[in-house]
């Protein structure tokens, strides 16, 4: 019950009800005392009445009349006299408008009783419908908004300035229009996200397919020699391989956008996650003549999902491969303090235009003046998605002709 009585509606309605039964009872009280002394008042009036009759009668009785209307009756003499009077046809049956001061007396006690019965219960329907009008007030402004969000309207908000569960209420109602909200953009934004996805699919594909259609149509409608069939065999073999690795970027990109993939993080050595990561790209550096080095001052273990984050690294060294010339190097450094872990890939090749740094992480983007015409523009979209799952961030600097940094950060708290 006590957790009832924190809404300041019930505590003033339950203080209310004690005031009016209060004030009833004490009106009750005054109406029994007020019919006490009318009653008491037509007793003597009767008896008055009655003694000036016997003394008109008989004057010698006047002296013995008061003792006698004044001494208390025994129980015989009640009796004697019940049965004194039922001789003449007087008793309780009888009708109460026999009796005239009775009578007038008991009119005036029923209509007293009727005004106070009718006046608590026009008092108790009054406070009744201010306090029911009072609720549904505040419940319909809860409908209302209900209806406008409904509609589409979500700048709306129903304030409660007292506790209580109308309180309780409003802030339910208020996280459930905002919970409404970002499902809406949510499902809004995850449409647009499909749409842009088939959108870029269609884009990416469609010249790889039509080199493939035109080749597969030159070698069924011409003669062609053995090293030239197997000259445009090598060519659909090197788009098929390009169509492989572009739809399962795409789909890695795509899955780690929606948020479905479940990462398998653990607290996991990050040195030799990045040591892994500059394995699986030496033979392209040697191929490349390009030196990559990796610097450390201690072991660093990070919670994290390495097969993802390896990922991540991977498109980011092999980016700073592929803009460096000959000779060229890409320095890995890892370093911690207690505020972050940060890892820089740098590389000394060709920078990027201050025009084009802000888009570099956006999907499928290429400068203007790349060089690498195998560059689809994804790995670096990916390697971004890969890092914000893992709550870090990564940033670029560079300028054209000195080289690229990218500097992720991954934050302790």
């Amino acid at each position: 019950m006590k957790k009832y009585f924190t809404n300041p509606e019930l505590k003033r309605s339950s203080i209310f009800l004690v005031i009016l039964m209060s004030t009833f009872f004490l009106i009750t009280i005054i109406a029994l005392k007020l019919q006490h002394d009318r009653l008491k008042d037509s007793y003597i009036k009767s008896l008055g009445a009655t003694a000036i009759k016997i003394i008109e009668k008989d004057p010698q009785l006047e002296k013995d009349i008061i003792p006698l209307i004044l001494d208390k009756a025994s129980e015989e003499e009640k009796v004697k006299g019940e049965e004194f009077l039922r001789k003449y046809g007087i008793t309780k049956e009888l009708d109460t408008v026999i009796f005239p001061y009775i009578s007038k007396t008991s009119t005036e006690n029923y209509y007293l009783i009727c005004f106070i019965f009718i006046a608590m219960l026009l008092m108790i329907l009054t406070v009744n419908y201010f306090n029911h009008t009072f609720f549904y007030k505040r419940i319909r402004r809860i409908t209302t908004g209900a209806k406008r969000v409904i509609e589409g309207e979500y700048d709306i908000a129903i304030s409660e300035d007292k506790e209580g569960d109308f309180s309780k209420l409003a802030i339910a109602f208020n996280s459930m229009k905002e919970i409404i909200r970002s499902n809406l953009h949510n499902l809004k934004r995850e449409k647009q996200f499909l749409v842009d996805l088939l959108a870029d699919i269609s884009h990416q594909l469609k010249t790889p397919l039509s080199s493939m259609i035109l080749y597969n149509e030159i070698m069924l409608s011409k003669e062609l020699s053995n090293d030239q069939r197997t000259t445009f065999l090598v060519s659909n073999q090197n788009q098929l391989h390009k169509m492989e690795w572009l739809i399962k970027s795409m789909l890695k990109l795509a899955k780690v956008d929606a948020k479905a993939v479940d990462f398998h993080k653990e607290n996991y050595s990050l040195s030799e996650t990045i040591r892994e990561s500059v394995e699986a790209l030496e033979s392209m550096a040697n191929e490349k003549g390009v030196v990559v080095s990796f610097h450390e001052e201690v072991e660093i273990a990070f919670n994290h999902d390495t097969s993802w984050l390896q990922e991540a690294l991977i498109n980011i060294i092999k980016n700073g491969i592929e803009h460096s010339e000959e000779g060229g190097q890409v320095y890995i450094s890892l370093i911690e303090n207690p505020v972050y872990i940060r890892i820089i890939i740098e590389d000394k090749g060709h920078g990027i235009s201050e025009e084009d740094l802000p888009n570099i992480f956006k999907r499928f983007y290429k400068a203007k003046d790349s060089k690498n015409t195998n560059s689809v523009g994804i790995g670096l979209a990916l390697s971004k998605s890969i890092i914000e799952a893992h709550n870090g961030m990564i940033d670029a600097e560079s300028r054209l002709g000195t080289g690229t940094k990218f500097i992720i950060t991954f934050l302790k708290y």
